[in-house]
């Protein structure tokens, strides 16, 4: 089996990945921000759910090596975007705001309805979070609405006129306990479409993770999405 440490592994998506990493990935050594950061030899590839203040900590433990990293951490700000751009030079990097296999099937329905309606159709997106996360709006909304392009509009609020032709919509919902949800909206003149994706367990995040590890093992240096690994 693939050999592998988890860092941010006191978190609920690094403590899921261990679990389920059971029988299906061989995790050697487990870390956190601030731990002894010494990478045993024998890891292959290094799995990350932790935060963008994490990731100081996370080049101080695969600096010196060349080990393959999966990540899946969201709410990356320009110096995290640099880093990664340093760590594809020297090793495969999978990453992904969002490791489920339905929203990379979204996104390619996101497309093809963008290329069969026409301009006159409004665009919207909202996504539901649960209440403890932090970045607003979602990793996986930002990627989405990268497809759509135009200018974004981030909630109303006041007297804010008429819609401008070509913006889009984005909001943010957080409360409860939710996993994610992310619905697309077109908007036209006598109709609408809605095309959306619920995750009701982590769980499928994790499965992600660990199918993105086997996909990385032996890979080149580069950067590598779920487009590269489900084709």
């Amino acid at each position: 089996m693939t050999k592998v440490a988890i860092f941010g592994a006191d978190g609920r998506m690094g403590k899921l990945i261990a679990r389920e990493a059971r029988g299906k990935l061989d995790v050697v050594q487990t870390f956190d921000a601030g731990d002894d950061l010494l990478l045993d030899p024998s890891v292959q590839i290094v799995i990350d759910f932790s935060l963008p203040s994490a990731w100081n900590s996370l080049n101080a433990l695969i600096s010196r090596t060349d080990v393959a990293l999966v990540s899946g951490t969201t709410g990356l700000g320009e110096q995290e975007r640099k880093l990664l751009e340093g760590w594809i030079t020297c090793r495969p990097v999978f990453y992904s705001s969002n490791m489920s296999v339905g929203i990379h099937v979204l996104g390619r329905l996101m497309e093809l309805a963008s290329g069969l309606l026409d301009d006159s159709f409004d665009r919207e997106l909202i996504e539901f979070h649960h209440r403890k996360k932090k970045d607003s709006p979602s990793g996986t909304a930002l990627s989405l609405m990268e497809k759509w392009g135009g200018e974004k509009v981030y909630g109303r609020l006041g007297n804010t006129g008429e819609r401008e032709y070509g913006t889009v919509g984005v909001h943010a919902v957080r409360g409860g306990d939710i996993v994610g949800e992310h619905h697309l909206y077109f908007l036209g003149e006598g109709e609408r479409l809605t095309i959306s994706h619920l995750a009701t367990d982590r769980k499928v995040f994790a499965l992600g993770a660990i199918r993105a590890a086997d996909f990385l093992a032996g890979k080149p240096p580069g950067m590598y999405t779920m487009e590269d690994m489900l084709g």
